[in-house]
């Protein structure tokens, strides 16, 4: 059985929406830590390993569960500094915040981090100069690309496996999330909103399709998907939410299941961190 790499993208969900509505960058609250150490049982009872791309806001407030996630034995990578897309960054912008993760990282560890992962997938064709700052950081992979065509993100063309890309400062290998083929299109699927919204049977034969091609699956979540409690926007002032409420709705359709279907999918796949991936196939 093909082994797959699961990861999660460790940020709080206010993390997430906040900024995009009126510029903030709030810090983390209690429950990114209540939601990961969550994660974390979960993957021990069943002795799976993944690997866990931190906030760079996450890891300065918290470096305690930096330490811990390594010492559970899964793989640490970096998701960034603020959250920000990089296509709505300046170069100069980008490549401050992604040493400035790194380095964070990197000092709780004590040990280099080889992993990156950009927020939203925001490397697209507008943002692929992102690929030759994270060489030029050090970085020896990106996990950022959906080789789809999107609205949001995605570069089309992309292979569909890991790759080698040529960057000015290096090779880079790029482990694209996936996505399946059928009739002319590319469809997304493995994570985050496609894994609550489609059904699991869906999820489920897509993995197998790309296993029985010879490639592994690059699936992924975030803490505030395990959340037993709904996602609720907080109040910007009396009466008057942050979050607009189709982004709340869309957050919290299906997610009463996620929980059951990530066990199972545990249940019927093998899985690994990237890391691992990489070096043993």
């Amino acid at each position: 059985m093909i082994a797959n790499a699961l990861t999660f993208d460790i940020e709080d969900w206010h993390q997430l929406v906040e900024w995009k509505l009126n510029g903030t960058l709030p810090a983390c609250s209690p429950h990114v830590l209540r939601q990961t150490y969550d994660i974390l049982d979960m993957l021990a009872a069943r002795s799976v390993r993944a690997t866990f791309f931190i906030l760079g806001l996450v890891a300065e407030a918290h470096p305690a569960l930096v330490r811990d996630i390594a010492a559970a034995g899964h793989e640490v990578g970096s998701h960034g500094w603020s959250h920000q897309l990089i296509y709505r960054q300046s170069r100069e912008s980008f490549a401050e915040e992604t040493r400035r993760s790194k380095a964070v990282l990197e000092d709780v560890l004590g040990a280099s981090i080889q992993g990156y992962r950009a927020a939203e997938f925001s490397i697209t064709e507008e943002s692929r100069w992102a690929l030759d700052v994270l060489a030029e950081t050090g970085f020896t992979y990106d996990s950022s690309i959906f080789p789809i065509r999107g609205r949001r993100y995605g570069i089309p063309g992309t292979p569909l496996g890991l790759h080698t890309v040529r960057t000015v400062a290096g090779d880079l290998i790029e482990v694209p999330l996936t996505a399946v083929e059928k009739g002319s299109r590319r469809w997304p699927v493995g994570g985050g909103g496609y894994f609550r919204i489609l059904p699991y049977a869906v999820t489920r034969a897509a993995i197998e399709n790309v296993n029985a091609a010879g490639r592994a699956a690059i699936v992924y979540f975030h803490p505030y998907e395990f959340s037993a409690a709904p996602l609720v926007p907080r109040l910007a002032s009396p009466g008057r939410y942050i979050s607009g409420a189709r982004y709340v709705v869309f957050h919290n359709l299906n997610r009463q299941r996620n929980r059951r279907r990530f066990l199972r999918m545990l249940t019927d796949f093998r899985f690994q961190p990237i890391a691992d991936l990489m070096h043993h196939g």
